[in-house]
Order: C-alpha cells, then structure tokens, then sequence
C-alpha cells in the first residue's frame, strides 16, 4: 500500500548494519520533514534492519516502512518495489553507505518548486574515501565527483554517468513518460535511468556540495561498492549503449547511423595512411640526421688527426 510524504525516499541494503545506521541518521538529520522513507532489504537478514528503525521509531513518527525481500531480482528490481511503496511528488534513492548535507532535500525541493519546467536536479556531489575498522568507519580522504560539473546536459552523459543517484531529486511524473528502473540492469542502471530522463526532461543543476558518495576501494563483500566491479561495469556500460542504440533505431531506423558508421571507418582508416605516412618521413629524417652525424663525427676526427701529426713532426723538427 502507498504512503504518503511530499518526497518519498528509497533506501535500498543488504547486510550492511553499520552503513545503515549512519543512513538512517542521515535522513532524520533532514531540515525538510515532508518525507517518507522506504527502505528495501533486498534479501538481507531482516532482524539487524528492525532493530535499528525500532531504535529511532520515535523519531521517524511515523515516516518509515520498512519491505524485507525473500527473493532478489538485482538492484533496480529493489528500487521499483521502494517506488511501488510510495507516492510523493518528488523521488530520491538514497543507498545505505551515501550521506547528504542536511540542507540536501530543503535545497532541492525548493529548486524544482522555484523551477516547474525541470523535472529533476542535481546537486554537486563529493566522493568520501573510508575504511571499515571494526564497528568504526572511518574516512581516509575526499574529493569532487566531475569537479569540471556546472550544468547537466544530454551530451555529456552521453560519454559517461555525470552524477550518482545520492545527488539527484526528481519529479514522480516522469515516470509515466520514461518508464521506471530497467531491472535486467544488475549495475549502470542509474547511467540508463539518468539518460531516459535528460532524453526528454530539462534537469537542472545546483553548484553546491550537498551529497556525499561513499566509496571503499579496498574492501570486499557486502561492504565494497557496485563501482569497484570494473568488468561487471565495463559489460553492462555496453548493455546501456546497445539498449539505448536499438531504441534509436526502432525510431528512427538504421539508415543515418549505418551512413556515419562508414564515414567515421573512412576517416580512421585516411588518418591512420596519414600517420603512417608522416612516421616513414620522421624515421627517414631521423636515419638521415645520423647520417649527417656519422660524416661530421668522421671530418672531425680526420681534422683532429691531420692537426695531431702535424703537431709530431714539428715537434720532431
């Protein structure tokens, strides 16, 4: 059954208690109120989960529900059955390990009331290096994610994701034109949802640090991070192009690509003639300066022995 609260928030874990309770806090640090709060055990050992939402019952008033999952679909699978929860007007996913400034949900909420023709926003995210010491985490370090960020646009998220679920607040609406999470995505599935959205949403973008996405290079199991699996990214960062290239093409047929795809291999293949064409003039006038080299080395040591046995047979007088 749906729950109200302007923004509904989706909390997706799996065994991870310590991160949780730091997520729960966080979200109750919220100086915006108007929230309900899903969170998704995808599978995981549901008592841990209990235990810490009944600590702080008082405190959620009533803003909480909690769905323990017996069987797993993946990640995204996690995310619909948080959407299936809720219905606020406004979306975030906020995963167990990630944090926001307590001003994160005011600041947004405000931007998109000010900005009704935006259908998302993005706030400038900061990546946050930790280790976990025992029941301690602690933080070894932190830096910008896209430093370089100051609008959020189609064409650079084309090339690669641009910003992480922790930063982004979105209207529930859009999914009635994009659809919900593509749930045979086991990881990219915020890159794919991200480019359904700017293919047909102006999203705007607020230039302060307001989410913390929590990275730990180094560990393993349930406490490392879908962003350390480098080949499981590289072949779904695959899948999300060939996804989304097919939907192109059912639209708009393969004409135009197949035309581009030939000039681009022409292209190439001219620059590569050119290049190797200017590597045989380099390698030719690097064998002639030697060549240069060797005759001027050989004048100056027949000058120097000319001046040598000159200098004897004066000598010898």
């Amino acid at each position: 059954m749906s729950v109200p609260g302007r923004v509904s928030i989706i909390l997706r874990t799996k065994n991870r208690p310590r991160l949780l309770a730091r997520a729960l806090d966080d979200v109750l640090a919220q100086t915006f109120t108007d929230w309900h709060l899903v969170i998704v055990n995808d599978v995981g050992d549901p008592a841990p989960v209990d235990a810490l939402v009944a600590e702080r019952d008082a405190r959620f008033s009533g803003r909480v529900s909690v769905v323990h999952r017996t069987a797993s679909a993946g990640m995204e699978d996690a995310t619909n059955t948080g959407l299936a929860q809720t219905e606020g007007a406004y979306v975030c996913v906020h995963d167990d390990d990630d944090t926001w400034d307590p001003e994160f949900l005011a600041t947004t909420v405000g931007h998109l009331d000010a900005h009704p023709g935006q259908a998302a926003v993005v706030t400038r995210t900061i990546i946050v290096l930790e280790e976990l010491d025992g029941d301690r985490v602690v933080e070894v370090g932190r830096h910008p994610f896209w430093a370089d960020l100051t609008d959020v646009t189609l064409s650079d998220l084309l090339r690669i994701n641009r910003f992480v679920p922790i930063g982004l607040l979105y209207r529930r609406a859009v999914h009635a034109t994009i659809g919900t999470y593509r749930e045979e995505l086991a990881v990219a599935g915020d890159w794919d949802f991200h480019l359904r959205l700017l293919s047909a949403y102006a999203v705007g973008f607020v230039d302060r640090p307001l989410a913390f996405w929590h990275q730990r290079p180094g560990a393993a199991g349930a406490a490392c991070n879908s962003i350390t699996q480098d080949a499981d990214h590289a072949r779904f960062d695959l899948l999300v192009r060939d996804l989304h290239l097919r939907d192109y093409v059912e639209r708009n047929g393969a004409g135009g690509l197949l035309y581009l795809t030939r000039l681009l291999t022409d292209e190439f293949e001219a620059l590569h003639r050119r290049l190797d064409t200017l590597q045989e003039r380099v390698d030719a006038a690097e064998a002639a300066s030697r060549e240069v080299g060797l005759i001027a080395l050989a004048r100056r040591k027949y000058h120097l022995a000319r001046h040598h046995w000159a200098t004897r047979k004066q000598s010898r007088g």
